[in-house]
């Protein structure tokens, strides 16, 4: 994802700073040293420093950068039950613990500290151990059993810890109270109270006990140090506040860790810092210009760059909304590639590299196809500055291990073909498609094979085959050029001729497929030969599936398919389609059989599925015209009988 960084305010408009951030910026000489983008300065802008220009574009990593840490906090945690406790592991009301004499006493005991902090032992009595570490309450016992027992080891475990109540409030997604174990620690008190907000700080986490501030937990220091992790055990009473994380920085490109990374407050950071936090550089990492781009007091951003090449270098001290991208090695050279065409399984353009070979390159492709024509190969080796030059290899002996001489390193950009042998043909083939028994590619000697071996080969028609609709598609050759069809594509209708508008339809209805006319029922079904068609390479046989249902189309309320019904008439289907419109012509309605065969509506029995029905307009009337008409001939028969009465009379 880019990360497109606009500057604002008075430097969007400088054209003295966009002529500068239109040119790389020089480094200067030092490590550590920043080389800043040099132009005017919008106002609150350090010295020798320059906004970033309008539609500059920083890379970002793909997809969206998360907060390091969070993760941490993804599950909520169960409190912990009865484990081993350190030595630190402060003693309280509720503890149940297990002493065992080892030597010559011999000695079990198991007790529970009472509501008062103190434990009763059959051969000690009672002892006050409220407020003491494990350690601290070995060495009592070990005084006061050196009264009683000698030659006595001793060992004190913790066999269930107490229960605490502690407090959880702050930026976390569930703050309350919660009753933990006291092996629990602060960390996993936020995570039962699933974790910090999307503002809550992962660096200072703070424990109070009474008024004072006990302790604060840095969770980086937990996952990246875990020999200096403080995490701090939780005791009855506590109460853990998660601030604001304030400052947040982000890094991308040649880290390991490319993330949105918390600053701890009070502790600064530079960028050396922040790349040991991200894990470090990677192998590809182009350390000799880091780029760090930082938001001044008027929204607008500043570029600078810093030179990390040396061990010793550390960078700007980081502030809030940093963002620092460390770019790849790769990006600094210009992608090379060499291309390879003609008769190799994968062609195309191949990255380029040094001391790659022409048979290197055959591999890369996949090796050659069985077309391949082996007796030479050609290599356009490519020189900016001149034309290429084209060097002839036998391809045999070179795929053959015995052309290792003339096997050239090829150079950036340059260019290797393969041609295919002349007339290559594997052989005519014709493809059978639809309801047939055995659909697929079928094998023909061109303009020989008759359709009828064809059909007979893939084991004829299946029972739901639309014979009368099958079809057999033929692709026509390319045709030259017509220049008459362009000239009336140019010109507007109303300049045409009637016969120039017929031809310029015509042309526009063809297509780069042809049907032939074959009737698949004469030929299969009544054994016309006259309908046996010589087949042709890349010929298409399409069987149609039949329909289960009766097209009806035309002058009817709904056109369209209605479900076949068996022994079902014409006024059914029609009844079905919702009856004829108000226009339809009834008299004139015709039944076109699956077959093909046209009938009228009154010379079929029965319908079968594929059949349809047609159901034509009524032809317009002028009814005006019409009674016009009969008044004009009226008139005229009346003119002549007065003159033929008169001429009698």
């Amino acid at each position: 994802m880019a990360l497109i960084i606009m500057a604002g305010g008075a430097a969007a408009q400088s054209a003295g700073i966009q002529a500068e951030q239109a040119s790389a910026p020089a480094l200067t000489q030092g490590s550590g040293q920043a080389a800043q983008v040099v132009g005017g300065a919008a106002p609150g802008m350090a010295p020798g420093s320059a906004p970033e220009a309008p539609g500059a574009v920083s890379p970002a990593p793909q997809g969206e950068l998360a907060l390091f840490g969070r993760h941490f906090f993804a599950a909520a945690q169960e409190p912990a039950g009865a484990g081993s406790a350190g030595d630190d592991y402060t003693l309280g009301a509720g503890d149940r613990l297990a002493i065992h004499l080892g030597g010559k006493a011999q000695e079990h005991f198991e007790t529970i500290v009472t509501a008062d902090g103190k434990i009763y032992l059959p051969t000690a009595g009672v002892l006050s151990v409220q407020g003491m570490t494990m350690a601290q309450a070995r060495q009592l016992l070990d005084l006061r059993l050196r009264r009683l027992y000698s030659g006595y080891t001793l060992d004190l475990v913790l066999l269930a810890p107490k229960m605490v109540r502690v407090a959880v409030t702050g930026d976390v997604k569930q703050p309350g109270n919660y009753t933990l174990s006291a092996l629990n620690s602060v960390l996993d008190a936020v995570s039962i109270a699933q974790g910090p907000t999307e503002h809550g700080s992962l660096r200072d986490i703070q424990v109070y006990r009474g008024e004072n501030l006990a302790a604060s937990i840095d969770l980086y220091s937990h996952l990246l140090k875990p020999g200096q992790s403080a995490d701090v055990l939780l005791q009855s009473g506590d109460k853990i506040f998660v601030p604001p994380g304030r400052l947040r920085v982000e890094i991308t490109g040649e880290v390991f860790r490319p993330a949105i990374y918390e600053l701890a407050p009070g502790r600064p950071e530079d960028l050396g810092g922040l790349i040991a936090l991200a894990g470090g550089f990677t192998g590809l990492a182009f350390r000799g210009k880091i780029e760090h781009s930082r938001m001044l007091p008027d929204g607008s951003r500043r570029i600078s760059y810093y030179n990390l090449a040396a061990d010793s270098a550390a960078g700007p001290e980081l502030a809030d909304g940093d963002r620092i991208c460390v770019y790849s090695v790769k990006e600094q050279t210009p992608r090379q590639t060499v291309t390879i065409n003609g008769e190799v399984n994968r062609p195309g353009s191949y990255e380029w590299e040094a001391g790659m070979r022409v048979s290197d390159l055959i591999l890369k492709a996949g090796s050659l196809t069985r077309s391949a024509w082996l007796l030479k190969a050609e290599v356009a080796e490519v020189d900016p500055n001149r034309p290429p030059r084209l060097r002839e290899i036998p391809l045999e002996r070179l795929m053959q291990g015995r052309g290792d001489s003339l096997d050239l390193v090829l150079g950036a950009d340059d260019q290797l073909f393969i041609r295919r042998i002349p007339d290559w043909q594997v052989g005519p083939l014709v493809e059978v498609r639809g309801e047939v028994t055995f659909p697929g590619y079928y094998p023909i000697v061109d303009d020989s094979t008759r359709l009828s071996e064809i059909m007979k080969n893939c084991g004829g028609f299946s029972p739901d085959a639309l014979i009368s609709d099958a079809k057999l598609i033929r692709r026509r050759q390319p045709m030259p050029e017509d220049r008459e069809y362009e000239r009336l594509r140019a010109m507007p209708r109303d300049q045409m001729s009637d016969g120039e508008y017929e031809y310029l339809v015509m042309k526009q209805n063809s297509s780069d497929a042809d049907r032939i006319v074959v009737d698949f029922r004469r030929l299969l079904q009544l054994n016309d030969r006259s309908q046996d068609v010589a087949l042709r390479d890349g010929d298409q046989i399409l069987v149609p599936k039949t329909p289960r249902v009766v097209q009806i189309s035309g002058c009817v309320a709904r056109p369209g398919g209605v479900l076949y019904k068996p022994e079902a008439d014409y006024k059914y289907y029609i009844a079905q389609a919702g009856g004829l419109s108000w226009d339809a012509d009834g008299r004139r309605a015709k039944v076109i059989k699956a077959s093909g065969e046209i009938k009228d509506d009154e010379d079929v029995d029965d319908l079968a599925p594929g059949d349809r029905i047609w159901v034509p307009r009524k032809p317009d009337r002028n009814y005006w015209q019409i009674f016009r008409d009969t008044i004009l001939v009226a008139g005229q028969i009346a003119t002549v009988f007065l003159v033929i009465q008169n001429a009698t009379e």
